[in-house]
């Protein structure tokens, strides 16, 4: 299902779920370390005041007959839009009035997500790829080349020069980690979704989604697969079914749009009865490094309604200032939007559409959707935009054309990538006849998959870019155990009143190597990170131990994940285990006065209790084990996920409505290129061929061992993973140093 909010299939069980989450309350802080006075109180009340604002949202999703995480997400990416924190000055001198990113050859060809509602991958990895060939340096951006009215974007032809994968991010993210992918975090994920009697059927295999169900994979090193290697097709005992017209194959696209819904297990001609999974090894086939995703801010201003939906509140001409530096700096920016159909199927069998006149205007290819209720069900590709696309073009719906509050026409529009085919796609794969003609067609008439969204329509949210990383910056390990990331965006919410709440994870060095930079998962815009690394000595003890090493201080213009580059790398001994800390600062209301008070966010990974909401019978499960994570309100008093997990179970009375996990926090290391010398012991005198002993002499330096004769690159702390199999693809990518993808260092269950 493609639905952004997601109809849920037993709503009795959600209203049950609700009642009990009624019982929230203040609770009592687990064990400290030191003083029980300090402790985790603070994490405690915090964390219990926002369960009402949580608890607000699911019931009125549960009234709306809709998934609760998605709501909640839905809900929590608006509040990011509107925080207090404003938008990042941008410098906009150069912006053209046009400008096409399928002009410069970064954009991929379009695709087709039938019969699935996996828009959301094809959204994330076209944005991607289109980032890829953006740090490549294809095209150039003469601004001059864009300042003349007569440039029309080009909407065929496009390159393929790379081909990810978006079966892979659709199947894996409903994939738990196993003990090859995931190390000690073996069972953390989002299961694949099930009927409501618990059954699980073929017509689930690629199930809806949101942007953050591909950060968690791209920023794990996982998903980033080549089409080659993953092709969206369903499999037989032959291998990957690829149709051939000449032999009369009926493709996989092609089924009987009626039935829309699910598919009839007893037909057999039904794409989605075949099996579509993946091997676990392509998880791992990592052929682009993310470094960076950066969550921009969108046009629509909303005012946030946890007893009922958003509502339109005006339009941020700077957000749309984001989001065209961002097209041009990175690459093309993936958003969320409300579409008249957010699948291929929605189109009525005989070609007409459902909705035509109200808000799509088909005659042009054009969006303005002006309803005052903010939501959104489709995700597609921002690839370029045109300041003077003119607003009477969208006429002749009921929304009419986007105007001032003086009546004045609004220009402007995104060009728009689907995911809903072309004439180019359906004539490679060597069906012509299956064209669903959706999309502006180009100069012969041939419809393309584009379409025109006014820069002013209400629906738009989500907006996520992917920075990906220089050959240079594409570091042998990643130590990591938080796979899940923000696939719940509750971490976003909730806000601790002290702004020296720290998060912890400890590591183990896996070879003689270099640590060079860590990660950070941010919530706001302008936000500061705090980070600290220290090393602990053989049998130290953390917390409490450690020598502190390096310490710096980020500030990131937007929300998002990323890296954070050492002043100085760490050297790192084989077995040496060593803590990165960090700390978020921010402000927030107070809730009895309202008024502005300092604040700190609490960056771990958490979920809702998979039997409370419905969550669209799809669960997630986070795991943390002993020794990974610590959390403190204060720097001296720390304490476990298991804990902070253990102290809101008692104070809910015994209702675990929150799982917690470890810290967002991912390390990043090289292999040091001079290890120091390890002792070496003296090696017995072996006897000569002729029986005369030999000599002994000086130790010949190269068959000392200096470390790991090998470089393996890590899943997580003490467990080696299987190479990737993209690695050397990834640093091929000798071309990604290019000015558009340095740092700048510094995004949801729809289908």
């Amino acid at each position: 299902m493609e639905r952004l909010l997601t109809k849920t299939r037993t709503a009795g069980r959600m209203l049950l779920a609700l009642l009990l989450a009624t019982s929230l309350a203040s609770w009592t802080p687990g064990r400290a370390w030191a003083d029980e006075s300090s402790g985790v109180a603070a994490l405690a009340e915090s964390l219990a005041g926002y369960s009402d604002e949580i608890e607000a949202v699911m019931r009125q999703a549960a009234a709306e007959g809709v998934d609760s995480v998605d709501a909640l997400n839905a809900y929590l990416r608006q509040a990011y839009n509107s925080d207090e924190g404003g938008v990042a000055p941008l410098s906009n001198e150069g912006l053209p009035p046009r400008y096409y990113l399928t002009n410069l050859g970064q954009v991929t060809s379009v695709k087709l997500q039938h019969p699935w509602g996996s828009c959301w991958a094809f959204g994330a990895v076209s944005a991607l790829e289109s980032s890829v060939l953006k740090a490549r340096g294809l095209g150039g951006d003469d601004a001059v080349f864009w300042s003349g009215e007569d440039v029309k974007p080009q909407l065929s032809n496009l390159t393929n020069e790379i081909d990810l994968s978006e079966h892979t991010v659709a199947w894996f993210a409903h994939q738990p980690q196993t003990q090859e992918s995931g190390g000690s975090q073996a069972g953390e994920g989002t299961s694949r979704p099930v009927e409501a009697d618990g059954t699980m059927t073929n017509g689930t295999q690629l199930g809806g989604g949101y942007t953050e169900l591909a950060e968690a994979q791209f920023t794990a090193w996982q998903g980033a697969a080549l089409e080659a290697d993953a092709p969206y097709t369903y499999r037989t005992d032959a291998g990957f079914f690829h149709p051939d017209a000449a032999k009369n194959d009926i493709p996989w696209w092609r089924f009987d749009r009626s039935k829309s819904e699910g598919p009839d297990p007893a037909d057999a001609t039904d794409a989605r009865n075949k099996d579509w999974s993946l091997d676990d090894s392509v998880r791992m086939n990592d052929v682009v490094r993310v470094q960076g995703v950066r969550n921009l801010p969108v046009p629509v201003k909303t005012t946030l309604g946890s007893e009922g939906p958003s509502t339109y509140d005006g339009y941020d001409a700077s957000a749309t200032e984001a989001i065209k530096q961002a097209l041009m700096e990175v690459g093309a920016v993936s958003i969320a939007y409300y579409s008249p159909g957010s699948h291929p199927s929605d189109i009525n069998p005989d070609g007409s559409y459902p909705d035509a006149g109200e808000y799509f205007n088909y005659k042009e290819w054009c969006q303005y959707d002006n309803r005052t209720a903010v939501s959104s069900n489709h995700e597609v590709t921002v690839v370029g935009w045109n300041d003077s696309y003119p607003a009477s073009n969208f006429k002749g719906t009921v929304g009419g054309s986007p105007k001032d509050e003086n009546g004045n026409p609004l220009n402007g529009a995104w060009l728009v990538k689907n995911s809903w085919g072309s004439n180019d796609f359906f004539t490679a794969a060597g069906y012509p006849e299956d064209d669903l003609k959706w999309g502006l067609e180009d100069e012969n008439g041939k419809h393309t998959g584009f379409f025109w969204l006014s820069y002013y329509d209400h629906t738009i949210s989500s907006a996520t870019a992917y920075e990906v990383a220089k050959a240079d910056e594409a570091f042998a390990h990643n130590y990591q155990y938080d796979y899940l990331a923000t696939r719940q965006q509750i971490p976003a919410l909730v806000k601790v009143p002290t702004t020296k709440t720290e998060v912890a994870n400890v590591f183990t060095a896996q070879g003689d190597e270099l640590l060079r930079a860590v990660s950070a998962r941010t919530f706001a815009k302008n936000a500061t990170v705090n980070v600290k690394v220290y090393v602990l000595d053989e049998g130290e003890a953390w917390p409490g131990g450690g020598t502190l090493v390096a310490e710096q201080q980020e500030v990131f213009p937007f929300g998002g994940y990323h890296t954070i580059h050492l002043a100085e790398p760490v050297k790192l001994a084989q077995g040496q285990r060593f803590v990165v800390t960090e700390n978020e600062p921010t402000t927030r209301a107070n809730p009895q006065t309202g008024e502005l008070e300092a604040a700190a966010y609490l960056p771990i990974e958490t979920v809702l209790d998979a039997l409370l909401p419905n969550q669209d019978l799809s669960p997630t499960k986070v795991i943390a084990n002993e020794g990974e994570t610590y959390i403190t309100d204060d720097g001296e008093h720390w304490s476990t996920p298991a804990e902070l997990e253990k102290a809101t179970t008692e104070a809910m009375g015994g209702l675990a409505l929150y799982h917690y996990g470890n810290a967002m926090i991912k390390a990043f290391a090289d292999d040091d290129p001079n290890p120091a010398p390890k002792p070496v012991e003296p090696v017995p005198v072996d006897p000569s061929p002729d029986g005369d002993p030999q000599q002994p002499g000086a130790l010949e330096p190269e068959r000392v061992d200096f470390g790991r004769a090998e470089a393996k690159p890590l899943s997580k702390t003490g467990d080696a993973a299987t190479p990737a199999a993209g690695a050397a693809a990834t640093l091929a990518l000798g071309a990604l140093a290019s000015a558009a993808v340095a740092a700048f260092a510094l995004r949801r269950r729809r289908a």
